[in-house]
């Protein structure tokens, strides 16, 4: 790719052709710059839990700390649709992060009624409700590739009446 531009990943340093939005491996948004150092692997004791939400709020928070610059985990409850994720955040960014959703939460409780408002937060669902999507889609496509349904039988297997 060295003669293509490329976008990196900041978090691992994984080189993707411009225009692919997310690292595969890690989920963060990609930047321009390569990262000059990856620095020490991240443990466990390293991360931050800063709270759980709904999964359209935790799509969304997610999406508003990386444009911050901020290094994302969601740790999901469940597979499920109606499952609830838990942010990680590496230590040395929780604080930044804790502001970035604090000024979220302060965002949404005053009434903004300007359009421009207005449609930036349509959007921002719509980001959101689009990666969900996407997600289900990479789901299903696993499914069909190994010859089951939604329920887990083979797609071959008549349904039990």
């Amino acid at each position: 790719m060295a003669d293509s531009p490329s976008v990196w990943c900041p978090s691992c340093g994984a080189e993707y052709v411009v225009g692919t939005p997310y690292c595969a491996d890690c989920r963060v948004a990609l930047t321009p710059t390569r990262p000059d150092s990856l620095g020490p692997q991240t443990t466990a004791e390293d991360l931050v839990e800063l709270g759980t939400w709904s999964r359209l709020e935790a799509q969304i928070l997610r999406a508003r700390l990386e444009t911050a610059g901020i290094t994302v985990m969601i740790e999901w409850s469940s597979p499920a649709p109606d499952a609830t994720g838990l942010i990680v955040v590496p230590e040395a960014q929780s604080e930044f992060a804790e502001a970035v959703i604090n000024e979220i939460d302060v965002d949404d409780e005053v009434p903004d009624t300007s359009p421009f408002a207005y449609v930036s937060r349509i959007e921002e669902h719509l980001a959101a409700a689009a990666q969900l999507l996407q997600e289900l889609q990479t789901r299903l496509d696993e499914l069909e590739a190994r010859g089951t349904d939604l329920t887990g039988r083979s797609s071959g297997t008549p349904s039990p009446r």
